[in-house]
């Protein structure tokens, strides 16, 4: 069996579509529901899911043990017996760009449509509040069956995806349909001016108070709390 993980919103689905030879519907919050994206999904987690019941993962997974397939789970792979398995892709998110680009799907497919009725400060601080949780990093893991793939470099299609896809045997074509209609379905990372929408400044107002340590007080006097 083969394993894909993937922290929320970092294209498992995609990923275990393509693995899988399937083309599947996109879910209500912006994922694609692909049959074997769910398989190993025991629970999850509002940053990276590292805190899991191993044994309640294997059992999870034990019926498709012995097949080829692709199976996707939200926990993170450092604590299992990856000996165990074929192969392993693990998503990362260790740089700034695919924590940014994590966060910015996170927003705008999930957050953003539940956050319509807020305005002004309210719906600064609640946005600043929520990516706090997407600071912190898929991490890779050292193991020779697992190849660490950053999210960004799924995003932008670069060697590092392509040579991920070769593990499935998949022709390396610019014109991927599964790539292709993903990227018009996350067009929005593809914007030009990402790095000025409000959910981005919004990450790094969120680190800043996390290393500062302090939150910023709204009101007539505005100020960082202790």
């Amino acid at each position: 069996m083969n394993l894909i993980c993937f922290p929320h919103y970092t294209c498992g689905g995609l990923l275990c579509d393509i693995m899988e030879d399937t083309m599947s519907e996109f879910a209500d919050n912006g994922g694609l529901a692909s049959p074997t994206h769910n398989v190993g999904k025991i629970g999850d987690s509002v940053d990276i899911f590292t805190d899991y019941n191993v044994d309640e993962f294997m059992n999870r997974v034990q019926p498709w043990m012995e097949s080829s397939r692709w199976i996707g789970t939200h926990c993170w792979p450092g604590p299992l017996p990856l000996d165990q398995f074929e192969f392993v892709i693990n998503v990362t998110t260790t740089t700034y760009t695919s924590k940014i680009y994590r966060w910015y799907r996170a927003y705008e497919l999930l957050f953003s449509p539940a956050w319509q009725h807020l305005s002004g400060e309210e719906q600064v601080d609640q946005i600043k509040q929520k990516a706090k949780f997407y600071l912190k990093a898929a991490e890779p893991v050292i193991a020779s069956n697992v190849l660490n793939l950053e999210f960004a470099d799924v995003v932008h299609q670069t060697e590092e995806l392509a040579q991920a896809l070769d593990r499935g045997r998949v022709a390396r074509n610019s014109s991927n349909p599964h790539l292709t209609r993903w990227a018009e379905q996350n067009k929005f990372l593809y914007q030009n001016d990402i790095w000025n929408s409000t959910a981005v400044k919004s990450f790094f107002h969120a680190e800043f108070e996390t290393n500062l340590g302090r939150n910023y007080q709204w009101g007539a006097a505005k100020h960082y709390n202790a």
